[in-house]
């Protein structure tokens, strides 16, 4: 019995590891806050790119304690924003913003 929590344990210790690694989040999605997709990518950074390839805001992501960690430069400042990531599956995740409320990002590619 106890061999069985051990393994059961392992099992969902695993699935929670692969559902939050950085390979989750690399790729195109689209926000329910934006109508421009936002790409990110494996080296970290991120963008809002329209279809013919403007730039409208970029900035560098990463994973911090079940959340995601998202940097942004504002005229000569940097600035931060953490927000918690509620659940992730193949093609959705979604974060709960500073203000409470709930961003689905979908997978577009």
């Amino acid at each position: 019995m106890a061999l069985m929590v051990v393994l059961l344990l392992s099992a969902l210790n695993a699935c929670s590891s692969r559902e939050t690694s950085r390979d989750s989040f690399v790729g195109k999605w689209k926000s329910t806050r934006a109508t421009t997709p936002i790409y990110l990518h494996d080296n970290g950074d991120w963008e809002i790119k329209q279809n013919d390839g403007t730039i409208l805001q970029y900035g560098v992501w990463q994973l911090k304690d079940g959340s995601i960690v998202w940097s942004f430069k504002i005229g000569s400042s940097v600035g931060h924003d953490r927000n918690s990531i509620l659940s992730v599956k193949p093609r959705e995740f979604r974060l709960r913003e500073s203000d409470g409320s709930t961003t689905t990002f979908t997978r577009l590619d």
